[in-house]
């Protein structure tokens, strides 16, 4: 095996080893590779020849399995504050969002003074309000323990992602609900209100988004290092 070989196997049996953001990862990767053939030079200056010098570069560095494991902590921290950062703009967003609409008229339920907004619906709204500036607190708290050194990187992104899921489904749960306790008025509502629609599509499609978040940030948070 050339010494390139043993620099470029080393690096694949980590890369096989880690999970996580591939931004992250590749980066992580090139510096390995760069910093291990930067340490095999060193080594043929020396006095050893390429193959050696290769092979001390890759011993010194550490086994796959025990380097692997610093990585992915790593690893798991940044996608929990990448998740987090999710969930502290997306759910206020949807909040201030749908309130302009609403405040603005761009969306408005067609009432009457005999046929009001139910309470049931008034309710929901506000238990919808409460869930998004509930999880939004969590995700502040949660993104900035990422930053700190001394916090379970694990245990905050497992944190982060099922925060995530929950509350994007309550959330969309509460608005399926919502619609449905309004009964036909729901269709008027799409059907007098050009931005209902858009709004309803960006909504469930902020949902979507944050629940595939949560859910790729449990799977690195939970994924063993397979060597």
């Amino acid at each position: 095996m050339s010494a390139p070989d043993v620099v470029d196997q080393h690096v694949a049996e980590l890369a096989r080893a880690l999970r996580g953001p591939a931004r992250t990862r590749r980066s992580m990767l090139r510096e390995v590779r760069d910093g291990l053939r930067d340490a095999a030079a060193a080594h043929r200056c020396c006095g050893l020849d390429p193959q050696q010098a290769a092979v001390r570069a890759v011993h010194d560095f550490g086994p796959v399995p025990e380097v692997a494991q610093a990585f992915q902590t790593e690893l798991v921290a940044r996608q929990g504050r990448w998740a987090a950062l999710l969930l502290l703009v997306a759910f206020p967003g949807m909040t201030l969002g749908w309130d302009l609409l609403w405040r603005s008229g761009g969306v408005a339920w067609h009432t009457t003074p005999a046929q009001p907004v139910s309470d049931v619906v008034v309710g929901l709204a506000r238990a919808q309000d409460t869930a998004a500036l509930l999880v939004s607190v969590i995700a502040v708290v949660l993104l900035a323990a990422t930053f700190h050194r001394a916090a379970s990187a694990r245990r905050i992104a497992v944190l982060v992602g099922h925060t995530g899921v929950v509350g994007a489904l309550f959330c969309a749960g509460i608005g399926v609900v919502m619609n449905v306790a309004v009964g036909p008025g729901a269709g008027d509502l799409i059907a007098t209100n050009p931005f209902a629609i858009p709004a309803f599509g960006v909504s469930a499609l902020v949902c979507a988004l944050v629940v595939r978040s949560a859910v790729r940030t449990l799977r690195v948070a939970c994924a063993p290092i397979v060597i």
